[in-house]
């Protein structure tokens, strides 16, 4: 995984983004996106909110992230686990690994968590280098967050809160990721088409996205795993709504375990003469 250049081209375009969105915090006046709801609201902001922890939030929790999280995340991480197994297939790397005599779901299992180590590496990477740039040109300090469109509201947290409520927001954004991935993997694993994995998952989630706010399908919206990819928004809300949170995550688990054991199952059965 780590020879192939497409691995890195997540981190490259992550750093991109986190350039541009930093070029237009400091000209670009983005700060309206944390001071918005406060000025409608009747709140005055005096100076500007600009810091490493709001930069952090702008790419995870404002109303920016929702294109970050919604296309560009899902895309990279679907690069690595779409290919994890069909890239073998069409290399003809993983009919001479099968032939030995190893057990097959150790090699799965490994496969999978090498695949989510590089998700949750993509995530972090995307809030880091996000605080670090904040950091070398604004500075540190407190967070004043906004809302998203359907959800507006206005709070302020000092550093420590704001620094622990964007590590759990990253988290959250994660395990959204991984449950992407691994929707290519369990694609990849039945058609040995790497591009067809990747274009499969991506294909599933926005179909998902717009079942989702089709009036007739709401009571299954809390169902579908495109309902929780944004699950990281909700931790900047004061309070923390934690029965979402825990049925977010339980919902993600489920999507995560079931793709998992089908995938493998499946991958137990490969035929290595094929």
């Amino acid at each position: 995984m780590s020879q192939r250049p497409r691995t890195y081209l997540g981190f490259a375009a992550f750093a991109l983004i986190n350039f541009f969105v930093m070029i237009g915090l400091k000209y670009g006046h983005l700060e309206w996106m944390g001071t918005h709801e406060a000025v409608r609201t009747g709140y005055t902001v005096t100076g500007s909110p600009a810091n490493a922890e709001f930069m952090a939030w702008l790419v995870v929790g404002s109303p920016l992230a929702g294109m970050i999280l919604i296309m560009f995340m899902p895309f990279f991480i679907c690069l690595v686990f779409g290919e994890i197994v069909s890239g073998e297939v069409a290399e003809g790397t993983l009919r001479t690994v099968l032939c030995r005599p190893i057990r097959r779901s150790s090699l799965f299992a490994a496969k999978v968590a090498a695949s989510m180590i590089y998700g949750m590496c993509l995530v972090l990477f995307l809030g880091v280098s996000a605080y670090l740039l904040g950091w070398a040109f604004f500075g540190r300090g407190g967070l004043l967050a906004g809302g998203t469109f359907e959800h507006p509201m206005v709070a302020w947290y000092g550093q420590g809160p704001a620094l622990a409520r964007l590590c759990l927001s990253y988290v959250l954004t994660a395990v959204g990721a991984t449950t992407v991935g691994m929707i290519a993997l369990f694609i990849s694993n039945w058609l040995h088409n790497s591009l067809g994995a990747i274009g499969g998952a991506i294909m599933l989630l926005f179909t998902a996205l717009v079942i989702g706010e089709i009036p007739y399908f709401k009571p299954i919206k809390d169902y579908l795993f495109s309902t929780h990819l944004l699950m990281g928004q909700k931790a900047f809300a004061d309070p923390i709504p934690w029965h979402e949170v825990a049925y977010g995550l339980k919902c993600l688990a489920i999507y995560i375990a079931a793709l998992f054991a089908v995938s493998l199952a499946m991958f137990q059965r490969k035929d290595v003469l094929a």
